[in-house]
C-alpha cells in the first residue's frame, strides 16, 4: 500500500480529534485552582508559598534553625520514633531482615523497588506504591510533578515515625511557614492562621486496627480534591487525591495533611537550598529528584529518580518518573528519554534564563533531600554526614553548571539515530499537549528545546543546516504555537484553553495559508499570542465564523499573573525557523477527503497485494486478519492511540509490526520471535501487519 494514499485518507477522518494526552509538562503554582481558594478561605493564607529568600546568607550544609520541636502538641500529625539514622532489623517494603540499612537508604530501597505497571489513562507506563501493609498496594495517584516527590517523602515518613519538614515563605505575611510531622507552624513551633490542629481534629487509626479487619475510612477526608484534574479511576467514579489519601493511610491525620501540603508547596522549595541540596552526578540514587528551572519564579519541572542502575563501571543508566500539570498519573521515562533532561541546560547548566539569571543558581540540577534532625532544641533539616562526600555547596557555580556535560558522559551511551527519535518523541508530546492546551506556554519551551538539541544531531549525523531539519520535521501547528517569553506573555498564564480552541486556532492559520496560496505569495502564520490593542480577537472572530462563538473561552487568570497587564505577548529569541525561506511549512494542508466506512479486515481476496487502492482500516475493535505469502501487508489506522497488540501462531507464519505517525514518519518497528508484537504510542498512528521473507499466517489484532 502506498503510504501517502493511507495518510490523504486520514487526513479527513476526523478533523475535530483531540489527541490524547501525554505531558511533560512544566509544574507552575496556580492561584485559579477552586482547590486552592478553598484552602485559602479554609485557613486563611493565600498559597502557594515561595522559597524562602537569602538575605540572612545561602544555607550551608548544616541548615538553618527550623521550627522548635514540640512533641504532643495539638497541630502534630504523626509522632516521631525513629531518626533517619537509626538501623532497625526488622523486614520492610523493600528491605530484609537485619538489611543493615539506616531509614535514608531504605527510602531509597522503597523507591527502586516500584513495579512499573500500565498508566490508566493515556499511553506509557507508571509504577505501584507498596505501603507497609501487606496487600496493600495502589496505581500512583494523579499529581503535578512537584506533588509526586512531596508525597512519596511524606508518606514515606509518616508511615515509619521518621521526622520531615519543609519550609517556604508566604509572601503576604512574610514569614517562613513550616510545613511537617509538627503541623503547618511558625519559627517558634506554634500554629499559624487556621491552619489544622491535626492531633486533635483527626483519627489515628494505627494502632486500632489490625490485618483482616475492614481499613477504617474517613468520608470527608475522601471528598477532598486537589484540583479537578486529580481524579483516580481505579478507586472509582469521582475519586480524587482524598480517596488515595484514605486508602493508603491509618493515620487519617496525613491525609489532611498531605493535601494541603501539595496545594501549598511545589517546585520552587524543592529548588530551594533549607529543603535539598546539590550533589555530584556520579553519586545519585533512586528517591533523588531532578529538577528543571526557567525563572526564579514560575515554571519548573521535577522528576523524581526511579531507578539507578551501573550496567558498565563508571556508566549509569537512570530512569524517571514525572507527573504534570494538568495532573496525571507519572510517566516513567526509561534511561534513553531521561537522558536528555539530565543533560538539559535548565537543570542547573551553563546558560542564563531570559532575565539573565545564570541556570546554576536557579536551584535546578540533580538533587537530595535535606535529613530533618533535632539541634539544641530546635528542627533542622540537614546534609548528613554520610552525604558530604556528595554535596555540592550552592555557591558553587561552576561545579554546578557542570553537572549536565558530567551526565553526558557517565550515562550509558545511547546512540545518535536514537537520540534523534527521542527528540521527535518529545516535539510531538509537547505537540499532542498543546492540542489539549493551546495556551501552554510550557509545552511550547519543550518543544523548542527538543528542536534545538535536534538541530545539534542532524548536522553531526547528516551535515544538516537547521533550515533543513526545519523543513523536514517543522510542521505549520509548530509555526502557529511559536514560543512565548513566559515572563512577558499573560498568555503563559492561561492554563484552561481547549482542545476545540486549537482546532478554532488551526482553522484560522489553514485559511490564512490557503489565501496566501491564491494570492501566489508566503505568508509566515500568526503566532497565537495576545495582540497589542485586540488581545485574542480574531481566534474570536473565526470561532463565531465557524459557529463555535460559544467555544471561544476568554482569557483567564489561572495562575498568579505578574504579566497580566502585558498588551503584546513578546516572542522568544529562540523561535522556529523563517517561514518562508525553507524553514517551515509552506503548503496548508490538503483538502479533507469523505470519511471512509471501515471495512473488514482483508482475507487476501478483498485487500489483496496488488490493490493500489487500498486505504488503512480504522480500528474500532478486534480484528481478525490474514496476511498471505508474497508480501500481503494490512494498513490500520489506530485514531485514539494505545497499544496495538498482534497475536498469530509463530510457527505458522512470522508476523511483523511497523508504525508510523500520521505524517509518514517512522515511528518504530516489533520484530521479534515469539506469538505476538506489540507497539504504543499516545496520539493517532498508522501500523502496517507484514510477513518477515513472505512469511503467511492468520492474526488478531488489538488495542489495550
Amino acid at each position: 500500500m502506498n503510504l501517502g494514499t493511507v495518510l490523504a485518507v486520514w487526513v479527513g477522518m476526523d478533523r475535530t480529534y483531540i489527541a490524547a494526552l501525554l505531558a511533560l509538562a512544566a509544574c507552575a503554582p496556580t492561584s485559579g485552582n477552586p482547590a486552592l481558594d478553598d484552602a485559602f478561605d479554609e485557613t486563611g493564607f493565600q498559597g502557594p508559598f515561595e522559597s524562602t529568600p537569602t538575605t540572612d546568607g545561602k544555607t550551608d550544609a548544616d541548615g538553618v534553625a527550623g521550627p522548635s520541636v514540640g512533641n504532643g502538641v495539638a497541630t502534630e500529625v504523626w509522632a516521631v520514633t525513629r531518626d533517619w539514622s537509626d538501623v532497625d532489623a526488622e523486614a520492610g517494603m523493600a528491605w530484609e531482615a537485619n538489611s543493615g540499612l539506616d531509614w535514608e537508604a531504605k527510602f531509597d530501597a522503597w523507591v527502586a523497588s516500584f513495579e512499573r505497571i500500565d498508566r490508566a489513562t493515556g499511553y506509557g507506563q507508571t509504577f505501584r506504591v507498596t505501603t507497609p501493609w501487606e496487600g496493600r498496594t495502589f496505581e500512583a495517584p494523579t499529581l503535578e510533578c512537584a506533588e509526586v516527590a512531596l508525597f512519596l517523602r511524606a508518606a514515606f515518613a509518616s508511615w515509619y515515625g521518621l521526622p520531615f519538614y519543609i519550609q517556604g515563605w508566604d509572601a503576604h505575611t512574610s514569614q517562613r511557614m513550616y510545613a511537617g510531622h509538627f503541623g503547618f507552624v511558625n519559627s517558634a513551633g506554634a500554629k499559624v492562621g487556621r491552619f489544622p490542629s491535626f492531633r486533635t481534629s483527626y483519627r489515628d487509626y494505627t494502632g486500632e486496627w489490625s490485618e483482616g479487619q475492614a481499613w477504617p475510612s474517613d468520608s470527608r477526608l475522601r471528598g477532598f480534591r486537589l484540583g479537578d484534574d486529580d481524579g483516580v479511576p481505579s478507586l472509582g467514579e469521582g475519586a480524587g487525591a482524598g480517596a488515595y489519601f484514605d486508602e493508603i493511610f491509618l493515620n487519617k491525620r496525613v491525609g489532611y495533611f498531605a493535601r494541603l501540603l501539595l496545594l501549598y508547596f511545589g517546585s520552587a522549595n524543592l529548588a530551594d537550598e533549607a529543603n535539598m541540596f546539590h550533589i555530584q552526578p556520579e553519586d545519585m540514587l533512586a528517591g533523588d529528584v531532578l529538577l528543571k528551572r526557567w525563572q526564579k519564579r514560575g515554571i519548573g519541572h521535577v522528576m523524581p529518580v526511579m531507578q539507578v542502575d551501573e550496567p558498565v563501571p563508571g556508566r549509569l543508566q537512570a530512569a524517571i518518573a514525572s507527573g504534570s500539570m494538568p495532573r496525571r498519573q507519572p510517566l516513567w521515562e526509561e534511561p534513553s528519554r531521561a537522558r536528555s533532561s539530565f543533560t538539559a541546560a535548565a537543570t542547573g547548566g551553563i546558560g542564563t534564563d531570559s532575565d539573565g539569571n545564570a541556570y546554576a543558581e536557579l536551584g535546578g540540577g540533580i538533587r537530595r533531600w535535606r535529613t530533618a534532625v533535632r539541634v539544641s532544641g530546635r528542627w533542622r533539616n540537614v546534609v548528613r554526614d554520610a552525604d558530604l562526600a556528595s554535596y555540592i555547596d550552592p555557591g558553587d557555580t561552576a561545579q554546578i553548571e557542570s553537572r549536565p556535560d558530567e551526565f553526558r558522559d557517565i550515562l550509558a551511551d545511547v546512540s545518535p539515530e536514537e537520540q534523534v527519535e527521542v527528540a521527535l518523541e518529545q516535539v510531538e508530546a509537547a505537540r499532542i499537549h498543546l492540542r489539549d492546551y493551546p495556551a501552554s506556554c510550557a509545552a511550547r519551551t519543550r518543544r523548542e528545546d527538543a528542536f534545538a538539541r535536534l538541530y545539534e544531531l542532524t548536522a553531526d549525523l547528516y551535515g544538516w543546516s537547521r533550515e533543513r531539519t526545519d523543513s523536514e520535521h517543522r510542521t505549520l501547528e509548530d509555526h502557529v504555537f511559536g514560543e512565548l517569553e513566559y515572563d512577558s506573555a499573560r498568555t503563559c498564564c492561561w492554563n484552561r484553553s481547549t482542545a476545540t480552541m486549537h482546532t478554532i486556532v488551526m482553522d484560522y492559520a489553514r485559511a490564512e495559508q490557503a489565501q496566501a496560496a491564491a494570492d501566489g505569495v508566503c505568508q509566515a502564520p500568526t503566532v497565537f499570542r495576545a495582540e497589542a490593542g485586540t488581545g485574542y480577537q480574531r481566534w474570536a472572530d473565526h470561532a463565531a465564523d465557524m459557529g463555535l462563538a460559544a467555544e471561544w473561552q476568554p482569557w483567564s487568570e489561572d495562575e498568579s499573573c505578574a504579566q497580566r497587564d502585558v498588551a503584546e505577548d513578546a516572542m522568544a529569541e529562540r523561535t522556529a525557523g523563517d517561514f518562508c525561506a525553507g524553514g517551515g511549512v509552506t503548503d496548508p494542508e490538503p483538502e479533507p477527503e469523505p470519511e471512509p466506512e471501515p471495512e473488514p479486515a482483508d482475507a487476501c481476496d478483498a485487500l489483496g497485494q496488488d490493490d493500489s487502492s487500498s486505504q488503512a482500516i480504522r480500528y474500532e475493535g478486534p480484528i481478525n486478519g490474514e496476511i498471505c505469502s508474497g508480501g500481503d501487508e494490512d494498513w490500520y489506522l489506530i485514531p485514539a492511540g494505545g497499544e496495538v497488540v498482534v497475536s498469530f501462531q509463530h510457527a505458522t507464519g512470522d508476523l511483523d509490526l511497523e508504525a508510523f505517525d500520521t505524517e509518514g514518519r517512522r515511528l518504530g518497528v516489533s520484530n521479534g520471535t515469539s506469538d505476538e508484537e506489540r507497539y504504543g504510542h499516545d496520539g493517532p498512528f498508522l501500523v502496517r501487519v507484514y510477513g518477515y521473507s513472505g512469511a503467511a499466517a492468520t492474526y488478531v489484532l488489538m488495542v489495550e
